[in-house]
């Protein structure tokens, strides 16, 4: 991992910040944005990258910046590189999100992580914040700020356009990432609080998740039910939970999962977000019988 830190939009790089590490990884996902559109991440894989900007109603940087993303969304588009925007704030809902998407127009989806999870699981820690992802290595190129001007006779930084040519030229194959911490303004800020509980408190399995388990899925994974393993002890449950997670975080289970700001069905099997934030982090936690 490269590692540069930035104070603020126009702060000067510190001089020997840098440590290098392995590429970071990241698992697949999806979200749906505030039309009920779904953008799960490897169905990008016909991109180079995905770029994830960090936006929350209330972040002075992303109200600042909404006409150079557009800019940057237009430059690179040709280039293969996509631009999502993710809310992970709780103090924005989906009716928030689309008046002040018709506010500032940023010309691309702002998709809707209500359960953190996907911020949590991208690193994200602040709006303002991009991600830049590799949908097929399922790596990250590049996470921080956007690049910034230079002023009063200090150079900007260019960082994030090197990560964009590099992209383009098909040159990061085992690219280390590169990371630029910052300082946000406030309003910026994030916070994870079912994060934060859970990993002082991991949930109970008899009395937290099992029941959830009971809920959701054990109508379908029982012996001889059409799921493809039976939920009958602490063991196969552990023994399953990667895929678990995997099929949680891609909405592909539980089954006829609805978002119900979008449409409401009697039939609906969808997890609340109370529910789905214990079962990831208890399975992030090792998926633990204490």
């Amino acid at each position: 991992m490269k590692t540069l830190k930035c104070v603020g939009l126009l702060a000067a790089v510190l001089a020997g910040s840098q440590v290098f590490a392995a590429q970071e990884r990241v698992g697949d996902f999806n979200l749906i944005d505030e039309t009920g559109t779904a953008h799960q991440l490897s169905k990008y894989g016909y991109q180079k990258a995905l770029v994830v900007i960090s936006q929350a109603n209330s972040c002075s940087t992303n109200q600042e910046l909404f006409g150079e993303y557009r800019i940057q969304k237009t430059k690179w588009d040709n280039e293969q590189i996509s631009f999502v925007m993710i809310n992970a704030s709780n103090n924005d809902d989906v009716e928030a999100v689309r008046r002040f998407k018709n506010s500032y127009n940023p010309d691309m989806p702002i998709l809707m992580d209500d359960t953190q999870l996907v911020a949590e699981s991208l690193g994200i820690t602040k709006a303002g914040e991009l991600v830049v992802l590799d949908p097929n290595s399922m790596t990250v190129l590049y996470r921080g700020p956007m690049d910034t001007p230079g002023q009063g006779g200090e150079a900007g930084t260019t960082f994030l356009k090197q990560t964009f040519e590099a992209i383009a030229s098909g040159d990061v194959r085992g690219r280390d990432t590169v990371v630029i911490d910052f300082e946000t303004p406030m309003g910026c800020e994030l916070d994870f609080p079912a994060k934060i509980t859970s990993a002082d408190d991991v949930p109970d399995y008899e009395t937290e998740i099992a029941p959830i388990l009971i809920e959701n899925c054990v109508g379908c994974h029982i012996e001889g039910g059409i799921g493809p393993f039976a939920m009958n002890s602490h063991q196969m449950v552990q023994g399953w939970s990667p895929m678990m997670r995997e099929v949680i975080m891609t909405k592909r289970m539980p089954p006829m999962s609805v978002d119900p700001t979008i449409r409401s069905f009697e039939n609906a099997r969808t997890m609340s977000v109370e529910h789905t934030q214990k079962l990831i982090h208890w399975i992030n936690a090792g998926a633990p019988r204490e």
